[in-house]
This record gives structure tokens, C-alpha cells and sequence, in this order.
């Protein structure tokens, strides 16, 4: 008898401590997608990527985006490329919805006329980027169950490790995620596709601090299995509080 009362014990302390590290990894999440580290839900940004290939081979696109939280944490954003020559004038809109899908709108100046981007394609490359467009609407996050795993140190960093399963059609199988304990930041994901082998891994390099938010201010992302990367560097960040709604519109996404 005393030893199943023991047994009880145990099951019972290691069903709450589970209890209380998954509720501990879904703060951690809601800190980290409320913060908005990119700059791509709060701010005014202009930034570089450059894109380079398993040889060598480097490629430099420029852009600005211009962001909004209409119903927080729920943003609408606009990105507008001004190089390479080629991109010139393309632009894309984004309006992240709280139900139902997110609305996605490419404009191509060749087109001259918005496309829509169907939920079904969210996982094309965006611009030719390691990044999807489910990375840039992070509904992947939005929508999932995290679990807590350990902490561990990146460099000079703690950070809590935590694993994140999509509950919604994704990619990926899951993600794993470091988070900067002091600021909440991401320092490292790791991405696995549907066969759980690792498919992409974000690194932050670089962090920047505006009127008190933190933002990464470049990163890199690495396709593991073609090892195409893709590096990001946020050359200006303003806080966006002014923007009008009708900014975000295919109407505004058309002008040139």
C-alpha cells in the first residue's frame, strides 16, 4: 500500500511539473510572437538580403516594409523591393486575421495588377528567399503547441529551449526555438520537415535596441539540404504608429 501510494506521488509531481513547463512554454511564445522581433508587425524598416548558394554565389535584393497592429497581436504589413533591377516596384501585402486564413497579396510591376496567394501556397519561397510565406505570417506559431525542453546557452546567452508542434497544416513537422532569457529574443531555430529530418536553421547574429524594443537586426537563414542561405539586415528601424489603414490595401499595394 505504501509503495503504491508513492507510485501515485510520483506520477502526480511529474504530471504537474509537465503541466507547469508547457504552460511555461506557451508564455514564452506569446512573449516572444507579441515582440515582434523582425520589425515586421510594429515598424518602419529598410533592409538588405543577400542570398547566396552552396558555391558561393551571392545575390542582394533591397527592400522596405511598413507595418501595423489593427487588433493586436494581429498586424498588416507591406514590403516594397527597390533592387535588383529586376525586382524593382514588386511588392507584397500581408494582413494577418485572428479567424480564418491570413490574406496575401504579390504584386508584380510586369503584372501590373495584385495577385492573391492562397492559403495552399504558403509554403512557396518568398522572392526567392529561404523564407516561406508561412514564415513571414507565423500562423505555424500562432497555431501550435509548445513544450518546454531545457535551458541552455548560446554564447555569452541563457535561453530557454523550447519545441513547437504546428497545429495546422505546415511545412514542418515541428520547431525547435531559443529564447533569450533577459529580452525574450530568438537566438536559433531549427526546423524539421515532414520526415523530421532538419530542414532549415535561423540564427540571429545581430540585435538592436529602439525606443526600448528589442529587434533582430540580422539573421540568417540556411536551407540544411540545398545550403542555400538567406542573410537579412535591418538597416533602419522606426516604430510605426501612424500608419493609415488604407495603406494596407491592394489598392495602396498597386501604387508604384
Amino acid at each position: 500500500m505504501k509503495a503504491a501510494k508513492i507510485v501515485f506521488a510520483t506520477v502526480l509531481c511529474l504530471s504537474l511539473t509537465a503541466q507547469a513547463d508547457d504552460a511555461r512554454a506557451t508564455q514564452l511564445l506569446e512573449r516572444w510572437l507579441t515582440s515582434d522581433p523582425f520589425g515586421f508587425n510594429s515598424a518602419d524598416v529598410v533592409a538588405v538580403i543577400t542570398l547566396a548558394d552552396k558555391a558561393g554565389k551571392k545575390r542582394q535584393l533591397a527592400f522596405s516594409s511598413k507595418a501595423k497592429r489593427y487588433d493586436p497581436p494581429y498586424a498588416k504589413s507591406i514590403v516594397r523591393f527597390s533592387a535588383p533591377a529586376d525586382m524593382a516596384g514588386a511588392a507584397f501585402l500581408q494582413v494577418q486575421n485572428r479567424s480564418g486564413d491570413d490574406d496575401r497579396f504579390l504584386f508584380l510591376p510586369e503584372l501590373k495588377r495584385a495577385r492573391r496567394i492562397a492559403g495552399g501556397l504558403r509554403t512557396g519561397a518568398f522572392m526567392g528567399t529561404d523564407l516561406s510565406y508561412a514564415d513571414l505570417d507565423q500562423r505555424d506559431f500562432r497555431q501550435a503547441k509548445a513544450t518546454y525542453r531545457r535551458e541552455e546557452n548560446i554564447a555569452k546567452w541563457a535561453c530557454d529551449v523550447i519545441d513547437i508542434v504546428p497545429t495546422e497544416g505546415s511545412q514542418y513537422s515541428h520547431v525547435e526555438v531559443w529564447l533569450r532569457k533577459d529580452n525574450g529574443m530568438p537566438m536559433r531555430f531549427r526546423m524539421y520537415d515532414k520526415q523530421n529530418a532538419l530542414f532549415k536553421t535561423f540564427e540571429a547574429l545581430e540585435f538592436k535596441r529602439v525606443s526600448g524594443q528589442w529587434f533582430v537586426s540580422r539573421s540568417r537563414v540556411t536551407n540544411e539540404q540545398s545550403k542555400h542561405s538567406t542573410e537579412v539586415q535591418l538597416e533602419q528601424i522606426n516604430l510605426s504608429t501612424h500608419a493609415a489603414d488604407d495603406a494596407f490595401t491592394v489598392r495602396a499595394l498597386e501604387k508604384s
